[in-house]
């Protein structure tokens, strides 16, 4: 069954009665090339286990269970389950029907492993949110992300898409764009362009005390953009001498969060776990 081709993706929607949800982003990728880069990026062998984020009718699933070891499986949408179980019968694959942002990946996933999907614009930001603090982290991503969020996750200090996120990211993984992905590449098209990004996990040389603190002087920091970075902190940590540590790490008192470098919080954050001990 070629999945790639429209016909036969309308014909088996509906044989199966299956009216797609634009409010769960379901586009389905139609182009044989963009599936293939995807496949290929990840590099998968026999040993390999990989996990897979909105399998949809399975297009790119059944691709990951010919070559890989494993193959784990979340779909949010259960009527998808008998395609998928009829689809990917004689192969070696965990189907898990929830929401992704309801899982505990570390409680399905115990060995080394690798990630893909195309992550939906309304649970990519969260997921990856998520994701950055928490792991377990996937040895290679390739996503299919929206190009805004794309943008956003990649974005550097000074930028106005600068966020929390994209420090995380930074921290964590290298990033490569493999290719834009025209709306015409998917079924229903959808109104924005995506991109395929393949991540490589590169963890941050630089020794984070206290993750949970870290977390709060970002998210804090971010709160309110065009403030500066000194005031938001004041306000929600006031017991902290800021000014003096500000002092001490050469950062201006009239910066901003959007202007600080991921290495700058996180000594800043290291200053406050042991200005707190």
């Amino acid at each position: 069954m070629e999945l790639t081709d429209k016909s036969t993706l309308l014909s088996l929607l509906k044989k199966h009665n299956i009216f797609l949800k634009k409010s769960l982003g379901q586009n389905f990728l139609i182009n044989p090339y963009v599936l293939k880069k995807i496949v290929d990026q990840l590099g998968i062998t026999k040993e390999d286990t990989i996990l897979e984020i909105g399998c949809g009718v399975g297009t790119l699933t059944l691709e990951l269970a010919k070559r890989a070891k494993e193959v784990i499986g979340i779909e949010v949408d259960k009527r998808f389950k008998p395609i998928l179980e009829e689809l990917l019968k004689d192969y070696n694959i965990k189907l898990i029907f929830e929401d992704v942002l309801k899982v505990d990946l570390k409680k399905i996933i115990t060995q080394p492993y690798k990630l893909t999907g195309n992550l939906p614009y309304y649970i990519s930001g969260s997921f990856l949110g998520e994701y950055l603090k928490k792991g377990p982290y996937a040895q290679i991503m390739v996503l299919m992300l929206q190009k805004e969020m794309f943008e956003r996750i990649t974005s550097k200090a000074g930028s106005k898409k600068y966020s929390p996120l994209s420090i995380l990211l930074s921290l964590n993984y290298k990033y490569e764009l493999i290719t834009k992905v025209s709306p015409d590449s998917f079924f229903p098209p959808p109104e924005i362009e995506s991109v395929v990004i393949k991540l490589i996990y590169s963890p941050t040389p630089y020794n984070i005390l206290d993750k949970d603190l870290f977390y709060n002087i970002l998210r804090i920091g971010f709160t309110q953009r065009r403030k500066y970075l000194i005031n938001n902190l004041q306000r929600y940590l006031p017991q902290i001498e800021w000014k003096a540590l500000f002092k001490d790490l050469n950062i201006d008192l009239k910066a901003r969060a959007e202007e600080i470098p991921p290495e700058m919080f996180i000594e800043l954050a290291n200053k406050v776990k042991n200005y707190e001990n």
